[in-house]
Parts: structure tokens; sequence; C-alpha cells
């Protein structure tokens, strides 16, 4: 029987290694978020180190839900203070998670080469979606 080389038993070994779990104090659309992110990539997308990125992403994933439901309650003739307010906070809030995504390189186009993208085509996965997260940020 051949011997194994370390890099077998290295790479046996990061299979093994558990997904990074949503710290206990989160609320459920929180968690949904986190969860959909993290299962939606390999088991060792994310490290302890990125934790904090990830938080932070969920969050402002959360509030934008809400802000966008908001949002959608209003009619901008009539009430147009208010929908200038409530488009801006979206605005910034979908910058915020923006950069969070891009920090661990869950967008397109940090994990696709810009020859092959076409060819991939096809829909990704969302980490959160219509039917799983309200507006007011909790679970359908």
């Amino acid at each position: 029987m051949k011997a194994q080389s370390k890099a077998y038993y290295k790479a046996m070994t990061e299979v093994h290694k558990p997904r990074l779990q949503p710290p206990a104090h989160l609320s459920e659309a929180h968690r949904l978020v986190w969860c959909r992110t993290v299962d939606n990539l390999p088991h060792d997308w994310f490290s302890i180190e990125q934790e904090p990125t990830l938080l932070a992403y969920c969050c402002h994933v959360v509030r934008f839900a809400q802000i966008e439901a908001a949002l959608a309650t209003l009619d901008p003739v009539a009430d147009l203070d208010q929908f200038d307010r409530l488009a801006k906070l979206a605005g910034n809030e979908s910058a915020k998670l923006a950069s969070h995504a891009r920090a661990m390189r869950l967008t397109q186009q940090t994990r696709l080469k810009a020859e092959t993208a076409f060819s991939r085509g096809g829909a990704a996965a969302a980490t959160w979606d219509a039917d799983g997260l309200r507006g007011d940020g909790l679970l359908a």
C-alpha cells in the first residue's frame, strides 16, 4: 500500500474543520444571513479572523432589507423628505455591505476571471432572498 503524503493528511484535516458558526447573540435574521453566506461557500472559506467582517456584513444586509421594506411602504411623491432620507440610508448600507462582501471575496467579480465570467453564466445563489428574510429583518 502506498504511503500517504503530508499534503493528503493536511487536506483530510482541512475537510473536517467545522464551518465558522454564528455568535450566540445574533438575532434570527442575522443568523440566517450568516448561515446562508457561510454554507454557500467551501468549508474553509472563512476563518476566525474574518468573524468581525462577516458579522458587520450580516448586520448591513439585515439593515438594508429593513430600510428597503420601509421604502416600499412610502409614496415618494406624498412623502418626499422621508423617502429621500431612507433612500440615502439604503445607499449607504448597500455600499457598506458591498465593501464587506469584497473584503471577504464574496462578489462574482472577485471569484471569476473576466475571460471566463460570461461562459460560466448562470444564476448565483443569493445569501438572502425574499423567501427567507422579510423587510423587517426577521424570518418569513
